[in-house]
């Protein structure tokens, strides 16, 4: 519960007036972009219909929180003899509703109930001493599967309607610097940012200082996309640091030398990477969950000053929570064994290809959706986070 303090402080900081955004507005603002770019730099033709314009920009699978679409990935599939008159992989995409609704309604809102109280009283007396880590490292999975949950669920809506969309994210918190957590995490706008900011801005031609302050720009600004707000800019700016010194570190002459190691020394050498990675992003996601910039502060301090007597304290320490992601953890990695590995369009396709298979598939994703409905924390369920942005 949050303190009586705190929600005087809440009351006093709600904005004043009658002001009404639109939902999604920053992400059909960004296919606006893209089309309008690739419209002026002649890799696309002008639309000049207006309705096959407006249902680029507003169909409301992805419109909300992403994938952010280019036009060749959408718009040009709506002309005519091109329009998809069936769906494309309705196997595959009542996987990914599945699953995604599994991933927001028990992961994601499972984990909210445990971690919201302490971050509604980071800098309240009643969390003194109790350890903050935990509950960053619980909301680093909170918002991966929040956000990896409505992907899943638009690219299944999209597949239900005809439409292969891109992935938007690929094991990210496996990367091995931040330059590859960016690779794996909110694809579509890492990729956006690169090629309509960073590429622009000079990218990677010039000196060393150029390149830095073509990094630090396209990052702070993708911070204050997210908001308007100093932990967002702090937010953007940390990833812009990290880029720097990740791309300073790849010139230097040991990095080359452990880039070079074979055997049991470089599986620990990428599992050192893959754990300061991690903990660096966890570092930067203070500050985008607590908007306030003493709270983002006092989360940072408690990363390091806690009490051991209670450190593990309330719902950082909820065993139920922990069995619950190790659980899923063991079943993600079976289904990844049991499909060679393979990705999941062309596991789909091939467990769709014979009666037997086809039938586990289509059980086993309606079952998925039955235990993500029956397992929601009732009356609990918490909006997506990037409904926000």
């Amino acid at each position: 519960m949050m303190s009586a303090g705190r929600r005087r402080h809440a009351m006093r900081r709600a904005p004043s007036g009658n002001w009404i955004v639109p939902m999604g507005i920053s992400f059909y603002a960004f296919m606006g972009i893209a089309y309008m770019v690739e419209v002026y730099r002649g890799t696309i033709a002008a639309e000049t219909n207006l309705w096959r314009y407006s249902l680029f920009t507003s169909f409301f699978p992805h419109l909300v929180a992403g994938p952010i679409l280019r036009p060749s990935e959408f718009l040009a599939h709506l002309r005519p003899g091109l329009m998809p008159t069936r769906p494309l992989d309705p196997a595959e995409g009542t996987f990914l509703i599945a699953r995604g609704f599994f991933k927001k309604l028990v992961l994601a809102d499972s984990i909210a109930l445990a971690i919201d109280p302490f971050f509604a009283d980071i800098s309240n007396p009643s969390t003194a001493g109790v350890w903050s880590l935990p509950y960053i490292y619980l909301y680093a999975l909170q918002i991966y599967f929040d956000f990896s949950g409505y992907t899943d669920i638009a690219r299944g809506l999209g597949l239900w309607f005809g439409f292969r969309w891109p992935d938007n994210f690929n094991w990210p918190y496996l990367a091995t610097s931040v330059q590859e957590f960016w690779r794996r995490w909110h694809m579509t706008l890492s990729r956006f940012l690169r090629d309509y900011l960073y590429i622009p801005l000079g990218g990677n031609r010039g000196g060393p200082l150029h390149v830095a302050a073509a990094l630090m720009i396209t990052m702070l600004l993708g911070g204050l996309w997210h908001g308007a707000s100093w932990s967002f800019m702090l937010w953007g700016g940390l990833h812009g640091a990290f880029l720097i010194v990740n791309r300073a570190w790849g010139t230097t002459a040991l990095s080359a030398r452990l880039a070079a190691l074979n055997g049991p020394p470089a599986v620990a050498w990428r599992w050192v990477r893959i754990a300061l990675t991690f903990n660096a992003v966890c570092l930067a996601w203070c500050f985008f969950r607590l908007t306030r910039l003493p709270d983002s502060l006092e989360c940072v301090r408690k990363w390091f000053d806690f009490d051991w007597d209670k450190a593990l304290a309330g719902g950082s320490a909820d065993p139920a929570l922990w069995l619950l992601l190790t659980g899923y953890a063991a079943a993600t990695l079976a289904a990844r064994a049991l499909t060679r590995h393979e990705p999941l369009p062309a596991a789909a396709a091939r467990l769709n290809a014979e009666p037997f298979t086809s039938g586990v598939l289509w059980g086993g994703s309606l079952a998925l959706l039955a235990v993500a409905l029956l397992m929601a924390p009732g009356g609990q369920t918490q909006p997506f986070i990037y409904f926000q942005f």
